[in-house]
């Protein structure tokens, strides 16, 4: 079975479910650029989403319609992506593609090879990427045969099959299921990077998604992703620390550090050393992209995810690696649509990349 990993239909809203929350954003067209026409946020129960498999698909559903009816949406049509470390994707060179039909099979025989598991039980897709017409021209004229490249991406079945139940729970429809990394790659391509000078774009950029049990490091130059790894770790365990210190539930340490109504210590005890570990872990973690991989020096740091926003974060951060780090919040470079919320917009923002990129699918 071909799922629909790449062919958009006209999507209108990016669905990122976390292990902690549904996010759901509504872009459109404005100006030459895109602005929020309408998002939102709704927490999830604990062990609705564990490992980034959604075991159950009753509450992800409940917090997906409860999410769509606050940001009074009226589209039924999703974007939604798989987790990356749960995905397979490959650049394959099929040499003699032929017709359609046998490119596909080509493409499923070759791709076999990378997949870890039975191809029975997996959902791919694939697209040809832009080729060289000047070299192809060359090639046919020396009488050599012209091959192609295309993008594979697949993943296990049950993966999609959840999101799937999730939205149809809902009372929607997927038109789009995606992989995290390339939607993230599709809101820093035509949201973040055009913010930043030709040089911090031909340079090393390193995208964190500091989310709330893992940490994603995208390694972008020139507006392509040329690494990426993910490592355990993330801003619940702020929230972990907090309970903790002072003797509470998870949920009320985590209400409490929003609420910003903890102890006057909090900072000193508790805030202080879970920045000193996070910077530590960024550094550590850029370090392991220098070792795995020949790339030039990093040269701008952009924090994404929820975990971002954590008072001095950045600062800490700029400080411990030497490198200048910023916000990856995608609404700084979006125009707000009527009715949506400044507040909401400041508190979430670095949360919705993944989400922007998804919404991005439905101006293809």
């Amino acid at each position: 079975m071909i799922v629909p990993l790449f062919s958009a239909k006209p999507t209108r809203i990016g669905v990122d479910i976390s292990s902690t929350a549904v996010k759901i954003i509504q872009l459109e067209k404005h100006r030459g650029g895109y602005r929020t026409a309408a998002f939102s946020t709704e927490p999830l129960p604990p062990g609705a989403v564990q490992g980034k498999s959604i075991t159950d698909t009753d509450a992800v559903a409940a917090a997906l319609t409860r999410a769509t009816q606050r940001a009074r949406l009226k589209g039924k049509r999703l974007c939604m992506a798989v987790p990356t470390s749960s995905a397979v994707s490959r650049v394959l060179h099929i040499d003699n593609p032929g017709n359609e039909f046998e490119l596909e099979e080509q493409v499923r025989a070759e791709a076999a090879q990378y997949i870890p598991f039975p191809i029975d039980e997996v959902n791919f897709d694939f697209e040809k990427l832009e080729s060289d017409i000047l070299g192809k021209q060359k090639k046919r004229r020396s009488g050599q045969e012209v091959g192609i490249d295309v993008l594979m991406a697949a993943t296990r079945t049950d993966n999609v099959d959840s999101r799937v139940a999730v939205a149809e729970a809902a009372g929607m429809a997927v038109d789009v299921i995606d992989i995290e990394s390339f939607a993230l790659q599709n809101a820093y391509t035509e949201i973040l990077a055009p913010t930043l000078t030709p040089e911090e774009r031909s340079q090393p950029v390193a995208v964190f998604d500091l989310g709330d049990t893992t940490t994603t490091l995208n390694i972008f130059v020139d507006d392509d992703i040329v690494y990426t790894r993910e490592h355990e770790g993330g801003g619940q365990q702020l929230t972990a620390d907090i309970a903790a210190q002072y003797g509470l539930s998870l949920d009320e340490a985590d209400q409490r550090k929003r609420d910003d109504s903890l102890p006057e210590d909090y900072e000193r005890k508790v805030l202080q050393p879970y920045l000193d570990a996070l910077a530590m872990n960024v550094e550590r973690f850029i370090q392991y992209y220098y070792s795995e991989s020949s790339g030039n020096t990093v040269n701008l740091i952009l924090l994404g995810g929820g975990a971002a926003n954590t008072h001095g974060a950045t600062e800490r951060i700029n400080n411990e690696t030497g490198v200048t780090t910023r916000l990856a919040n995608p609404f700084a470079a979006l125009a707000k649509g009527p009715g949506v919320s400044t507040e909401q917009v400041a508190r979430h923002g670095t949360a919705m990349l993944i989400a922007c990129g998804l919404a991005l699918r439905s101006f293809d």
